[in-house]
């Protein structure tokens, strides 16, 4: 028994709510523009669909989503549509498939697009969306990149960053999806495929450009002792005329020792913390253990 209707791919809610339906209602909202492309072979087959999204209506806009519109770009007839058919318009359009089994979309956000995603486009993106997977190398490290630099609005962050990188830099993908067995239940499987032609270095150029990464300030330290050996000018000073002041220190040490045992602390400690970080300073790099490239 056949469950759909000859060429439909989907249940039907209205006898007349067919794919050509939908794909009015996608024209005269001015959300998408859909270019046919034929088989060479077979010029009756549409081997392809470029379908380039070019904007989003609110519910808001909309007004109350059972708010009907009359559709007026599909000759003969008087259909009216909702928010709802709206919404539906986007997943059911893309249902489309041919005789053959074998079309798929060329699928792009416009260059001009500027709306804000909807907070119902999610679905549609884990059916017909691309994943970081079918990336270049190199474009992966950039969107690697571009999540890590990238700050979304509270909105936009219940979206992946792959998304918001592919309207920004208007990354094409070709999707498509047929039957499939599972659990002995009819089902869809999706498919996600790069397309070859596209030019990345342009793409991380840019990324790289609209995110410079964060600029690197030097760390200064302090490390002179507080104590009354500051006022002990060493600059200069040989290494033997080093050893006779530590001398000095080390024999005024002991003097104080004999004198202060009492004292909690001793300028024989002050001088060994001083002359430590003294050698400290000129045996390692100040910045050595800081990761200067985090954020």
């Amino acid at each position: 028994m056949e469950v759909l209707p000859e060429r439909w791919h989907f249940l039907p809610k209205h006898p007349e709510k067919n794919i050509k339906f939908y794909k009015s209602i996608l024209i005269q909202e001015q959300s998408a523009r859909v270019e046919n492309i034929m088989n060479k072979r077979d010029p009756s087959v549409v081997l392809y669909h470029k379908f380039i999204i070019t904007g989003f209506i609110s519910c808001k806009s909309w007004g109350h989503p059972s708010t009907l519109k009359l559709l007026t770009n599909l000759k003969g007839s008087e259909l009216y549509y909702s928010y709802y058919d709206y919404m539906d318009a986007f997943e059911k359009f893309l249902f489309f498939h041919n005789k053959n089994y074998d079309h798929s979309w060329f699928l792009m956000f416009d260059k001009k697009f500027s709306s804000t995603i909807p907070s119902w486009f999610p679905k549609l993106w884990e059916m017909f969306g691309p994943i970081p997977q079918i990336f270049p190398e190199p474009l992966q490290d950039a969107l690697r990149y571009f999540s890590s630099r990238f700050q979304a609005s509270t909105h936009g962050s219940q979206f992946p960053a792959i998304l918001h990188m592919i309207v920004m830099y208007r990354i094409h993908w070709i999707s498509m999806w047929n039957y499939t067995i599972n659990n002995n239940l009819l089902d869809r499987e999706f498919l996600v495929k790069w397309w070859d032609s596209l030019k990345i270095d342009q793409i991380i150029n840019q990324v790289h450009k609209d995110f410079p990464p964060p600029v690197q300030r030097a760390i200064a330290y302090n490390t002179r002792s507080q104590s009354s050996l500051d006022s002990i000018q060493i600059a200069g000073k040989s290494s033997k005329e080093l050893k006779d002041l530590a001398q000095q220190l080390f024999l005024q040490s002991e003097q104080l020792k004999s004198e202060e045992k009492n004292s909690p602390t001793s300028l024989e400690a002050s001088v060994s913390h001083y002359l430590n970080n003294l050698l400290f300073q000129n045996s390692q790099d100040p910045y050595d253990g800081y990761n200067l490239d985090s954020d």
